[in-house]
């Protein structure tokens, strides 16, 4: 087995908002394996908690992908859809789908209108435009598949480990879920007061899982762990740029949802410095995390992630060792819990 066969199991395991469950069984049997005690909320969060007292951390990686939803199934046996999380209509034509049917996983290709077929000139696409070809010839073919009204589906793709970098769907979340899980087994618990390492769902429609567990425990101090976007590409320019790959652990300084509580952000860093853990600032005023719940309930908030090229699409691509140096630094907080602050 590869050192990151556990990551490829959680990327290339379907989970789309609300249908989590096969990426908490595998989260489950990896705290088992590693002797933590955990607890499953009815919405299907994971959770362990470790130590007690306050402050009280609660650390939370996603466990839901970006994926689709039909909506509606044509006499023609196509499969109409909307999004499930933030999709490019554009980019998603042509790539390969696994639909979750009742009666086991069917694939298929998302289509659309021909470009050159459009009326007036007309460029962008909607999501309403999209559809889920099968391979069938009518809507009775598809029922008999178990699909229908209410089915969903992911991205289908490869995953790929050799050399520098990991190649797969759905880094966002599951390389946090990786991150948090392998920091779990470097520092198994803090020094002082509690931590709670979640693993939560349905963060990309809105964070809900994070809204219970910040209701429940109603943290100190909540920090969300992401595969975020790292957009250090041809035709960015550089003050565009929120993050860069290969840089090393991402401190989200603000979002759309937060602003960073600065003595939380000069803690970390400082920490960071201390144990020689390289890190960057991200600024994304366009996006959001779980992280946006713990604010709503009063913790201190701040964002610690692995950036990550081409997110919400059905590839992304991740430096190795900003994977390494977020574990290092994640791990390191569990253990500090910010004693200090």
């Amino acid at each position: 087995m590869s050192e990151y066969a556990l990551l490829k199991k959680l990327c290339l395991t379907p989970g789309p908002p609300g249908f989590e469950d096969k990426i908490a069984e595998l989260i489950i049997n990896e705290l088992d394996k590693l002797d933590f005690d955990y607890k499953i909320d009815p919405i299907g969060n994971v959770y362990v908690e470790l130590g007690e007292g306050r402050p009280l951390t609660l650390l939370s990686a996603h466990m839901d992908e970006i994926g689709f939803m039909v909506t509606y199934v044509t006499d023609e046996g196509f499969l109409k859809v909307t999004n499930l999380g933030g999709i490019n209509p554009g980019t998603a034509i042509g790539n390969l789908v696994t639909v979750l049917a009742k009666r086991g996983e069917v694939y298929g290709i998302i289509g659309a209108t021909p470009p050159h077929l459009l009326r007036d000139g007309k460029k962008e696409l909607t999501i309403d435009e999209l559809f889920i070809d099968i391979g069938v010839s009518s809507r009775e073919e598809a029922i008999t598949l178990g699909i229908d009204r209410g089915t969903t589906a992911v991205f289908h793709s490869y995953f790929i480990s050799e050399g520098n970098c990991v190649i797969g769907k759905a880094l966002d979340d599951r390389v946090g879920c990786y991150v948090l899980l392998k920091a779990l087994e470097k520092a198994r618990g803090p020094e002082y007061g509690k931590v709670v390492a979640a693993f939560t769902v349905q963060e990309e429609v809105g964070g809900r899982g994070a809204s219970t567990l910040a209701h429940r425990f109603k943290p100190d101090i909540g920090i969300s762990i992401e595969g975020t976007i790292a957009n250090d590409t041809p035709g960015t320019p550089s003050e565009k740029i929120v993050t860069k790959a290969g840089e090393g652990a991402a401190i989200r300084l603000m979002d759309a949802t937060i602003i960073a509580q600065r003595k939380l952000v000069d803690y970390i860093t400082e920490l960071a410095e201390k144990k020689n853990v390289k890190v960057q600032f991200q600024i994304s005023p366009k996006s959001g995390t779980d992280a946006k719940w713990y604010i709503q309930l009063g913790a201190r908030t701040v964002g610690v992630s692995v950036p990550v090229r081409y997110i919400h699409s059905s590839y992304g691509i991740a430096y190795k060792k900003d994977v390494e140096t977020v574990i290092d630094l994640i791990s390191v907080l569990i253990k500090d819990n910010f004693k200090k602050l």
